[in-house]
């Protein structure tokens, strides 16, 4: 075991305490699921190749997306996030770490108003 596997559950409960509220992922097909998570902006750094557009990123456990949506596993194009009043489009995502076993999902998001 290395060390991101063994800490996977440590920072997934962590993210519970950086979560700001609920936050509400839906797929493209309808199907909605409340999460914990939390969304920020996007910086230069930032490992998207995406233009700045006052896009937004969001974080959220890989394994409760999984339990949440099984048999589907991963995050898609074009589902949606809601937070309080404001809805994303999931433009991008990518796991961290960016393998078979993330323990997150890191997802691009464009909108706010859709």
């Amino acid at each position: 075991m290395n060390l991101v596997d063994g800490t996977a559950n440590l920072f997934q409960t962590a993210l519970g305490f950086w979560a700001r509220g609920p936050l509400v992922y839906m797929l493209h097909s309808g199907e909605q699921v409340t999460m914990t998570g939390y969304l920020r902006g996007v910086r230069s750094d930032d490992l998207f190749a995406a233009a700045m557009q006052q896009d937004q990123a969001a974080e959220i456990n890989a394994a409760a997306f999984a339990t949440a949506f099984a048999p589907r596993t991963t995050p898609q194009r074009l589902d949606r996030i809601k937070v309080g009043t404001r809805t994303f489009t999931v433009e991008e995502w990518r796991g961290a770490p960016n393998d078979a076993t993330p323990t997150f999902f890191k997802l691009l998001l464009r909108g706010g108003s859709q």
